[in-house]
């Protein structure tokens, strides 16, 4: 099972095999982002979501590997079912998003 560890002020999250899948300010929260409930505007949501990510200085990687954090469990259980080959930059991460 994955295992989330603080090195150097720094939180890592490990995936099942080891590899890195994401490091983050250990400040950093997620709940500065309102999840996403399926109600609303997603254009909105995504705008807010990349704004906040990008002020924290997050790359494109990061904001595709956390945005999930961002919405609501029934929309990640709806979204983790989509393609994953459909969505490998965040361009296509939001279009796929959006459809």
């Amino acid at each position: 099972m994955g295992q989330l560890r603080l090195s150097d002020g720094w939180m890592v999250w490990d995936d099942f095999d080891g590899l890195l899948v994401a490091n983050l300010l250990a400040k950093f929260r997620m709940s500065e982002i309102e999840r996403y409930m399926g109600i609303g505007c997603p254009h909105i949501h995504l705008g807010l979501y990349s704004t906040v990510m990008m002020a924290h200085g997050f790359d494109e990687a990061h904001m595709i590997m956390l945005f999930l954090m961002s919405l609501s469990e029934a929309v990640q259980r709806w979204f983790s079912s989509l393609d994953v080959s459909r969505r490998p930059t965040w361009d296509d991460l939001a279009q796929e998003f959006l459809r």
